[in-house]
């Protein structure tokens, strides 16, 4: 199973080094962003979407019952545990369906008990989602995942390449990013995303980077701001 991305969101800086040291010695976990309030979670889940959040509840701005609720509108099958110094707040993050609600001080194994659970929840989640379905035309096309090649913005839709189609539909690129796999696939631009484990060879042509695959002629972009991320996920993916 690949890395389970996680995003912190806690105020206090204590907790958050805490919470960030007992992470660190779990090799399947990544933690890849620390919030300080509820604003900034929502702002991170749309720029990074993560696997996972552990989420304190009396945080500035924005608690984070209601920043979770404005998060599972963007991605609904997000998972979070609730971190706490209260445990009054425990019925309504339940009924938010947390996997788990944790009250401080925090303890190391009881932490831990929390992250399997979440693994084995997000494990099963993907293994179960083998297919991407999108719509078009009144009709639901179930595209299997790993046929994927890239996803191109082109004006109102976004084509879908495959090597056997190219499959066309009006939702939003970053709406479909949400359901797909972010160790495997890259948004690469603002109006593509990459099947890295498709990739061929990357040329750099002006401005931009052009990416070529092994199955089809069709190129997709990388931006100079993502071609450094890109690279580090493509050497992640070869040394897995």
């Amino acid at each position: 199973m690949n890395k389970i991305n996680l995003i912190i969101a806690d105020d206090n800086e204590d907790s958050v080094e805490i919470l960030d040291y007992f992470i660190e010695q779990l090799p399947e976990f990544e933690v890849i962003g620390t919030c300080k309030d509820g604003e900034q979670l929502v702002q991170e889940v749309m720029a990074k979407s993560p696997d996972l959040l552990l989420v304190d509840i009396n945080m500035p701005t924005v608690n984070g019952v209601d920043a979770i609720k404005k998060c599972l509108r963007i991605k609904p099958n997000l998972k979070f545990i609730f971190i706490t110094g209260y445990d009054q707040f425990a019925v309504k993050a339940f009924e938010l369906s947390a996997l788990d609600y944790i009250v401080k001080p925090i303890e190391k194994t009881r932490l831990y008990m929390a992250l399997e659970r979440a693994k084995n929840s997000i494990g099963n989640e993907k293994n179960q989602l083998k297919r991407l379905p999108v719509k078009f035309n009144g009709s639901t096309y179930y595209i299997p995942i790993d046929q994927i090649i890239f996803i191109e913005k082109s004006g109102k839709k976004c084509l879908i390449y495959t090597q056997s189609r190219v499959y066309e539909t009006y939702e939003n690129i970053s709406d479909i990013y949400m359901y797909l796999n972010p160790s495997v696939f890259s948004q690469t631009h603002r109006s593509y995303i990459v099947n890295l484990q498709k990739v061929s060879h990357i040329t750099p042509k002006n401005e931009t980077y052009l990416v070529y695959f092994l199955e089809i002629e069709e190129y997709a972009h990388i931006s100079k701001l993502k071609i450094q991320d890109v690279q580090k996920q493509l050497h992640q993916l070869m040394t897995n």
